[in-house]
């Protein structure tokens, strides 16, 4: 009868479901021959035992108590929590005291079943820590400190991963002259985050410390800087002045002529700031690729420029919505029109972006803050060598001559020099590489264009391979140069001499960048000419041969090979542009290679050209079985399974080896699954494992998606079967993306009969995938976890996890995966906030949008923001 009792009073004033009831009542094995009598039976004396104060009524429902909500301890506790955020501090502290002192110990412990909380249960304890959370700020701005502190530190004892519990006590510490210990309490809980979740502190709690300890918290994230390898000299000033508009202003715009440093500068300025930035390169970009190209540079998954159901700008816009982010457009002077229609959208829907613009001209947009850059001064003092001008042409000169100047004769030259040229930061590098290297003589006639006439002096093989480096997508290596350049003299040597003389630019891991006025320059000569299609031709061979070599690598060496497709993407992209028309069974080939080492960990540059050669009418392209797989898993991770479905058919239909007929008939069952046909996707896996001579990972991934289609099905002994002959052939194909797969349907199998261990093996599985850099499998882990979590009553871990998961899949653009993960949010915003909460949020974003899709990602935002707020950003 208490458990009658406790489940009506969990939901007082509305009815609960009769199965519900029997079920609390009952385990399954102690199920009485009529269980509606007996549960009658009991409702009856406990309607005795309640009246007259409480009533107990039947409705079509189910059972209802109807109660006055004052005497019900829990609304009373809930009423005074919420009215004390609307009280001064000291009445917010007598309130909360009162609300917590209606506390007697756990809440509803008759409802426990099977070592899990009822929901209303794990709703009441979130409320109260969040109220001690509140309660505790209250006196630290009252200056009751210490008692904040007791506070604080006996809730982060009952729950260590309490962030903004774990702030307030890193303050209250401080104040009490306890610095070393606050350290000590961020210290304990980031190593608890990482050693449970794999993940960082929130961003406020980064923000506290920096606040009580003046110095930087440690990054787990490095970044990767997109540098070159010289010193950042002469702009000083002005790289004080834009890191301050950054951080200031919304619209910012670095205008200057070609070679005056602007590319150089924003780098700078950004390597300063810990906001989270895109930086993209629009110079060789045309308006059509605009939007995909940033989509790439963000992580999104785009549908390529010909799919008209795709409204890349709209979702663009949404993503970055309420998210602190500094997005870069780095060279836009040819693409003004359609970056002032994509950044006026922007500034629109993102009031959190910041945009930086480098240009020759300004937007003239509204809002838009201009640094223009000029050339480097050299007035103001009697020596150039002395300015900042001079400066920058002395450290590059010396740089290539450390004793520059040798002697007076060569100073006065040096002088002499400064004095005729514009003093842009690429002529001085130019005119450093002349002057400091051997044989070099200043014109007769002084070159309104240095850089173009240093072009010109180029030896005809010198000015092949700077011709030769125009095909190239990104930065160039010395081997790549040597395969594209038609040339038996050394490549390196040329390379060398072309940076000594300035029109090249070497990066931090010792590749070659053109700067882009050298980039034009070239351009000029070399373009169609045949000299380029040969390059071209050799290009795109050079891809096939890198990716092809990095495909026949063992599947333990699967990440080194996929970094090495990642660090190329820019490269594989302008093979595939010139392939697709002029040679497409090149294209095909290497769409196909392509799809063989993004399996689980698709790369977002390449996803566009995938679908684009399945999708092509020329049979050379769509009728190759490995292309038509690899744009089956391309459409299956831009949200298109029934696309994916079809690829897949046609390519299980084109396949000629037993390697190409495992390939297709794996995207078969990753489509089936993600469309929920459990059926056929465990009938293609039983033809999967039919097949002779299948490698280890092909078994592997076919008994993984047996044990996810049965635990979604609730038979956990064929689960688990599956689940443990997954992980024996993952491990011994030494693929660390199927051993994260098996691992994750493991922890989905360990689920039905245990779910705190369920919950152990999904967190190992995430971490293992996220080391894998496999993003469907950490996203589908994820969402899991969080599932399992929030069922355990660990809320705030699960709020961590969901707004890292919903980044992923709106990222990810899976709106099947989006809605499970957006299902559980509204499920952990209820857990802390009240099912009205979560339920009026998710139909005021419906209400909102115009389509599913958009109310879809603007709940998963909202829902984010929400799980934000109470329980801190797990990303800016």
């Amino acid at each position: 009868m208490r458990v009658v009792a406790s489940a009506l009073v969990a939901e007082a004033n509305r009815a609960v479901p009769t199965d519900t009831l029997v079920r609390l009542v009952w385990a399954p094995h102690e199920l009485p021959a009529n269980p509606l009598d007996s549960l009658e039976t009991r409702i009856s004396r406990l309607r005795t035992l309640l009246a007259p104060e409480a009533d107990l009524s039947w409705a079509a429902g189910g059972c209802v108590l109807t109660v006055e909500p004052e005497l019900v301890d829990a609304v009373c506790f809930e009423r005074m929590v919420e009215a004390a955020r609307w009280c001064t501090p000291r009445e917010a502290i007598s309130t909360l005291e009162r609300a917590l002192s209606l506390w007697r110990g756990d809440p509803l412990p008759d409802l426990r079943r099977d070592g899990v909380d009822h929901p209303a249960c794990v709703r009441l304890r979130q409320l109260r820590a969040r109220a001690v959370e509140d309660l505790a700020a209250c006196e630290l701005e009252v200056g009751s400190v210490e008692d904040a502190a007791g506070r604080l530190l006996a809730l982060l004892s009952a729950e260590p991963l309490r962030e903004r519990a774990c702030g307030h006590a890193m303050w209250a510490l401080h104040r009490l002259g306890m610095t070393s210990d606050a350290v000590a309490c961020y210290d304990q809980l980031v190593e608890r985050l990482e050693d449970e979740l794999g993940e960082g502190p929130s961003t406020e709690l980064r923000e506290t410390y920096r606040a009580v300890t003046g110095r930087e918290p440690a990054s787990a994230d490095a970044v990767a800087a997109d540098r070159v390898d010289t010193t950042f000299v002469g702009r000083g000033h002005e790289l004080a002045r834009l890191s301050t508009m950054i951080h200031r202003d919304r619209f910012v715009t670095v205008t200057g002529p070609a070679g005056c440093g602007k590319t150089r500068l924003t780098l700078e300025a950004l390597s300063a700031t810990e906001v989270p930035t895109t930086f993209v390169r629009l110079s060789t970009c045309d308006s059509v690729d605009l939007h995909g190209t940033l989509a790439a540079a963000l992580g999104m998954h785009s549908r390529g420029r010909h799919d008209t159901s795709d409204d890349l700008p709209t979702v663009l816009a949404e993503y970055l919505c309420g998210r602190r982010h500094v997005l870069v457009l780095d060279g836009c002077e040819h693409l003004l029109t359609a970056v002032r229609t994509l950044v006026r959208r922007l500034r629109s829907r993102c009031q959190d972006v910041t945009v930086v613009v480098t240009s020759r001209v300004r937007l003239g947009l509204a809002g838009e803050q201009v640094l223009p850059l000029g050339p480097l001064a050299r007035d103001g003092v009697r020596d150039p060598l002395l300015s900042r001008a001079g400066e920058l042409f002395r450290d590059r000169a010396r740089r290539l001559r450390a004793d520059y100047p040798r002697d007076d004769a060569e100073a006065d030259a040096g002088r002499a020099v400064l004095r005729r040229v514009d003093c842009l930061p690429l002529t001085l590098e130019v005119l450093a590489g002349g002057v400091a290297g051997d044989g070099w003589t200043m014109p007769s006639a002084w070159p309104n264009d240095l850089v173009e006439w240093s072009c010109s002096q180029l030896t005809r093989i010198q000015r092949d391979l700077l011709g030769a480096l125009t095909v190239f997508g990104g930065d160039v290596s010395a081997d790549a140069a040597g395969r594209v350049v038609d040339s038996s003299d050394t490549v390196e040597d040329a390379l060398d001499r072309l940076g000594r003389a300035g029109l090249l630019t070497t990066t931090a891991d010792s590749r070659h960048r053109l700067p882009d006025l050298v980039r034009r320059h070239a351009t000029q000569w070399f373009a169609g000419t045949e000299a380029e299609h040969k390059a071209r031709q050799r290009h795109a061979l050079w891809c096939v041969d890198v990716v092809t070599d990095a495909v026949t690598h063992p599947p333990a060496d699967e990440l080194a090979s996929f970094e090495r497709l990642r660090r190329m993407e820019d490269d594989v992209c302008v093979a595939l542009s010139w392939a697709f028309s002029e040679e497409p069974a090149l294209a095909a080939e290497l769409t196909g290679l392509v799809g063989s080492l993004t399996t689980y960990r698709p790369a977002p540059r390449l996803l566009p050209w995938q679908l684009a050669v399945a999708r092509a009418s020329d049979p050379r392209l769509s009728r190759h079985a490995p292309a038509a797989a690899s744009g089956a898993a391309a459409a299956l991770r831009c949200g298109l399974p029934e696309e994916g479905l079809r690829l897949a058919a046609r390519a299980a239909e084109l396949a000629a080896t037993p390697q190409q007929h495992c390939s297709a008939v794996h995207t078969l069952v990753c489509a089936y699954y993600d469309l929920g046909d459990d059926d056929r996707a465990a009938t293609v896996c039983h033809e999967l494992l039919e097949l002779p001579d299948i490698p280890d990972h092909c078994r592997a991934d076919a008994h993984s998606f047996l044990s996810l289609v049965a635990a979604r099905g609730g038979h956990h002994h064929e689960a688990s079967r599956n689940a443990e002959l997954a992980t024996r052939f993952a491990r011994e194909s030494g693929s660390a993306c199927r051993i994260a797969l098996a691992a994750y349907a493991e922890g989905r199998s360990a689920s039905l009969t245990d779910l705190g261990r369920g919950a152990s093996v999904l967190a190992r599985a995430r971490a293992k995938a996220k080391a894998a850099e496999a993003t469907w499998i950490t996203a589908s882990s994820g969402t899991a976890l969080a599932d399992a979590l929030l069922t355990l009553g660990r809320v705030p871990e699960a709020a961590k996890l969901l707004q890292l998961t919903l980044d992923d899949w709106h990222r990810m653009r899976a709106p099947r995966q989006l809605r499970a993960c957006v299902d559980v949010g509204l499920r952990c915003v209820a857990s802390a906030g009240g099912k009205a909460a979560a339920e009026a949020l998710a139909r005021a974003q419906a209400e909102r949008s115009t389509s599913e899709n958009l109310a879809l990602a603007r709940t998963a935002r909202a829902v984010a923001k929400a799980l934000a707020g109470t329980f801190g950003a797990a990303h800016p």
